[in-house]
């Protein structure tokens, strides 16, 4: 396979966006052209960049590598923008890394011990499979979402039992500070891995079943969304676990399956110390045992469990751009309101129905009061919502309102029903009344 020249890859489209160019990798200093004159005398010209984001600011391009490398190179594959729209348009099918996500290694005899105490999960000595959790803190707020990857292999090369953290990587310095602060005296080592040792991938659709299993150090069936749809993959940079067939995407379109589903990460979602474990979803994503022991954030934890009502939860939305400005450039900023809109389509006076979070396109994110937004029930009393109500969240300086709809996957409200159902009030019927 011969590689192109960066150049010639520039060449190729009138448009660059900031992703293409950070996978050029080793190409990085040679100078990009394309067939607009631009200016480079000042200091304070900007990149141009895809004009429709998702509320990310802290993500990074992985590294070049020998295996994906010649694979990144295929700009028509990896980018997902329209050089015409600058639309982030869903690919079906594809593998993407996560440079936005790192590892931290645990190794020692107190490994269990300490992690034990400190995550919403279980750990045990026999436990040599990797899976999802959280670390909350004293109130019982969501700190971290991670994954715990632990398999048989890594524990065949420990005397101990022994695991990675994968956690958001703006977060990752914070996290290894918060765990030495609770280790004491426990005999663990806890270190950062280097991105060239080992890197996190995505894989959905028909891609993942062209994957390399003898490159891949350990996989997992995503539980945060709907089963067999989204893979997470440990592969070392030095190998190629990846066919031809599989075609390299860019990141963003990890992002977008995501939030097709439903799926929040990482701080700028789960803002730190704010959201309960519960309103994210970490419960329906496998990510609590509310049978183990003791544990920091429990409390709150159990006690809401008990309960059996969760009001607010992270749901997949539909935005659409219809009544606003005829532009999708004027987003919704996230933390904005989320009300019921009158007849006219104006917003309504009153308490928020939700609170918008993130969107790649017309695909986002929002924390949703279930009994306002959907016609879920979680309370004996009922809520407000009534068929046909239509949501909206107001933009931009002229007020323009763009509608926000919430999408309520089968397997999601059955994930709900399951876990929750025999934990909530009896629900009183006229029936039952009489």
């Amino acid at each position: 396979m011969s590689i192109p020249s960066a150049a010639t890859l520039a060449q190729s489209s009138a448009y660059v966006c900031r992703s293409c160019k950070s996978k050029l990798g080793a190409f990085r200093n040679v100078r990009l052209t394309t067939p607009r004159a631009i200016s480079t005398a000042s200091s304070t010209r900007r990149t141009p960049e895809p004009a429709l984001q998702p509320w990310r600011t802290t993500l990074s391009s992985p590294r070049p590598n020998n295996g994906a490398f010649a694979a990144a190179l295929r700009i028509n594959n990896v980018c997902g923008c329209s050089t015409s729209t600058n639309t982030i348009r869903p690919v079906d099918s594809g593998i993407a890394p996560l440079p936005h996500r790192q590892l931290i290694s645990l190794s020692g005899p107190d490994t269990v011990k300490l992690l034990q105490g400190m995550i919403t999960n279980n750990v045990h000595a026999g436990r040599n499979e990797p899976f999802f959790a959280a670390f909350l803190d004293s109130r019982g707020r969501v700190l971290w979402d991670v994954f715990v990857w632990v398999y048989p292999e890594l524990l065949a090369r420990e005397e101990n039992w022994s695991c990675y953290i994968e956690v958001d990587a703006a977060e990752a310095e914070a996290l290894k500070k918060h765990l030495k602060r609770h280790k004491l005296r426990s005999k663990v080592n806890i270190e950062l891995v280097p991105e060239e040792e080992l890197e996190v991938w995505a894989a959905w659709g028909h891609a993942q079943k062209s994957i390399d299993r003898q490159a891949v150090e350990a996989e997992l069936c995503d539980p945060r969304g709907d089963q067999e749809t989204l893979w997470r993959i440990l592969w070392k940079p030095s190998q190629n676990f990846f066919g031809d067939k599989a075609a390299v995407q860019d990141e963003w379109q990890y992002h977008l399956q995501r939030y097709r589903q439903g799926i929040a990460e990482g701080p700028q979602e789960m803002p730190r110390e704010s959201a309960l474990p519960m309103e994210v979803n970490i419960d329906l994503s496998h990510g609590i045992d509310f049978k183990k022991g003791c544990y920091l954030g429990q409390e709150l934890t159990i006690r809401t469990k008990h309960t059996g009502v969760v009001r607010k939860r992270m749901l997949p939305v539909q935005l659409d751009f219809s009544g606003g400005p005829g532009s999708t450039s004027l987003r919704p900023q996230p933390g904005a309101d989320i009300k019921q809109l009158d007849e006219a389509g104006a917003i309504k006076k009153g308490r928020a129905a939700g609170k918008f979070v993130a969107s790649i396109g017309e695909v986002g994110l929002a924390m949703c009061r279930l009994e306002m937004m959907t016609p879920m029930r979680i309370s004996a009393e009922g809520g407000s919502y009534k068929e046909g109500m239509e949501f909206g969240v107001s933009v931009g300086e002229g007020g323009h309102v763009v509608k926000v709809k919430p999408v309520l996957h089968g397997w999601f409200e059955a994930r709900e029903r399951a876990l929750w159902a025999k934990s909530k009030p009896k629900m009183v019927t006229a029936a039952d009344a009489e």
